[in-house]
């Protein structure tokens, strides 16, 4: 059985196309663990960024190897407990990339969110802050 954009039940496909393109290439196993996150987490989480093609990732100044490209993270709009939450239930659900911005103003605070494989240019688990 094919995991499709109608399966993501709590995320739309248009938020997880890629701003430049409108290209959406997300992983299977990838949206499925996402669900599963949002079901335990049990309220909406806003999705800022999902799938990037390759030439807008680099537009963006994204980093080289992002698992944006390959369709396996998103970054979710939230701060203070929230986040807290959310990165608590990212480690239970095993996603293996995790990203901390909380600082700035509050409506641009996120959490990334990704399941890359362990290897020398991304080692995972890893977790994160941005500048």
């Amino acid at each position: 059985m094919v995991f499709e954009p109608k399966d993501w039940i709590y995320f739309t496909e248009d938020e997880m196309r890629c701003k430049g393109t409108g290209e959406c290439n997300m992983d299977e196993d990838f949206m499925r663990k996402l669900v599963r996150l949002r079901e335990d987490y049990g309220k909406p989480m806003i999705v800022s960024s999902g799938y990037r093609d390759i030439s807008y990732n680099t537009v963006i100044g994204g980093a080289r190897n992002s698992a944006h490209i390959y369709g396996k993270a998103v970054d979710i709009l939230c701060h203070s407990n929230q986040a807290f939450t959310i990165v608590h239930l990212a480690m239970m659900h095993g996603f293996t990339g995790i990203g901390v911005s909380q600082r700035g103003p509050v409506e641009k605070r996120f959490i990334h969110l990704d399941t890359m494989t362990n290897s020398q240019e991304t080692p995972r688990p890893s977790i994160w802050s941005y500048k």
